[in-house]
């Protein structure tokens, strides 16, 4: 396993640097010039041309490139345009309220379409089952931000039973509706493709062998077929998450919530370039460490399953 762990690593690296070379030149060539926005509208020429001459923006794209490659070898990120923080600095501020929001929908999404799909698989065909699909299917085909405005409007405005937005003292009435948004669609996801994979496992001869000998239908359900069947809802979690911490930007602009995602769209309005570059690297570096681990706890859930 260590072998497999040191080549998915080394592979990274390849990854990451497409990575950081799209999102940089893309920022680059993209309309808008970042002097311009750091001096104002009504800056004079001299001006703009010192704040670039001051953040290396007058000189060649391709040493502007290597420059920034060079600082990151070093673990820099550099310095925001806007606030004149470190990137890093601003990453370790912001991020633990994007993981704050991303498991609060992760574990509303596993809670309740978990149970949905057992309850389904174990129904079939029924009206409970029909329901839950159709349900399934419209949380699946439903807007984050259309429902979150609903949401505000109905559990907040007219019932007055949840704050409508922001981060407040940071309780847990201030993530429920936030957390409820993000996570409907995986809700639905998770749903289905449990139903699913359970009805795939519910047909394979050992469950009808378990129960031949005597084992109760709560340990037949959860320790036998749940057990095989929770590769593919695994993959769907680890997917499902690792896009809330990148991709929650919609969110927590709704809901007002101080996260990274909401930051990311402030410096692309204002043309940060290193908060860009470095919110993206993150994301990036993130994503795949989520993918090695679920990798990884795919062997621990079918021994049968080998890393060569």
């Amino acid at each position: 396993m260590t072998s497999y762990i040191l080549r998915r690593l080394l592979f990274m690296a390849p990854v990451l640097l497409g990575v950081v070379t799209i999102s940089f030149f893309l920022g680059r060539l993209a309309p808008g010039d970042p002097a311009e926005a750091m001096a104002g509208q009504r800056a004079t020429e001299e001006q703009k041309q010192m704040i670039a001459q001051k953040y290396g923006l007058d000189r060649p794209l391709a040493e502007q490139y290597l420059t920034y490659l060079y600082n990151l070898a070093r673990g820099d990120l550099g310095l925001s345009y806007d606030s004149h923080r470190p990137v890093s600095e601003i990453i370790a501020e912001r991020f633990p309220y994007t993981l704050k929001l991303a498991a609060g929908a992760m574990f509303a999404a596993v809670l309740l379409g978990v149970s949905a799909g057992l309850l389904s698989a174990l129904t079939p065909n029924s009206w409970y089952d029909r329901a839950a699909m159709v349900i399934a299917m419209l949380g699946i085909s439903t807007p984050v931000f259309w429902l979150g405005l609903l949401l505000m409007y109905f559990i907040s405005v007219r019932l007055n039973w949840l704050p409508p937005s922001g981060y407040g003292d940071g309780g847990i009435r201030y993530l429920i509706l936030p957390a409820i948004a993000l996570g409907t669609q995986s809700v639905a996801m998770l749903a289905r493709m449990t139903r699913a994979a359970m009805l795939d496992v519910m047909r394979e001869d050992y469950l009808q062998t378990a129960r031949a000998k005597g084992a109760a239908p709560a340990v037949v359900v959860t320790r036998h077929a749940f057990a095989n069947a929770a590769i593919p809802i695994l993959t769907i979690v680890a997917a499902d998450f690792a896009s809330y911490l990148s991709g929650s930007v919609l969110t927590e602009k709704v809901f007002s919530w101080p996260g990274l995602g909401s930051h990311i769209m402030l410096a692309i309005s204002q043309r940060d370039y290193p908060v860009i570059n470095g919110t993206v690297l993150f994301f990036s570096a993130m994503f795949l460490a989520i993918n090695l681990l679920v990798d990884l706890l795919y062997g621990f859930l079918d021994p049968r399953i080998r890393y060569e």
